[in-house]
């Protein structure tokens, strides 16, 4: 299993709130997986995010642009999504 820390784009706050069954909608999630997933084409420094959640599974990209590759992920390879704002804070404060 592989975990990512992914930033949620505006046009993925609605579905992830919804989703998550969550009252306001998390800066982050993490994403788990059965398989990894690529980051090759991504621009250094880029953030990665949750573009799109749907029925069928997650759509996810760079955040703030599209130099990096919009992939589609599955839900048969996620093994969970989960609410990760704490997680993203605590990163950004070691990081400090």
């Amino acid at each position: 299993m592989q975990e990512y820390l992914l930033k949620v784009a505006d046009s993925a706050t609605k579905d992830v709130k919804d989703w998550l069954l969550l009252q306001t909608t998390p800066s982050h999630v993490r994403l788990a997986t059965k398989d990894p997933l690529s980051t090759y084409g991504y621009p250094s420094g880029s953030e990665g995010a949750v573009l799109k959640v749907t029925v069928h599974g997650v759509v996810t990209g760079q955040s703030g642009g599209d130099e990096a590759p919009h992939d589609f992920v599955p839900w048969s390879n996620v093994a969970y999504i989960s609410d990760g704002t704490s997680l993203a804070k605590e990163l950004a404060s070691e990081k400090k």
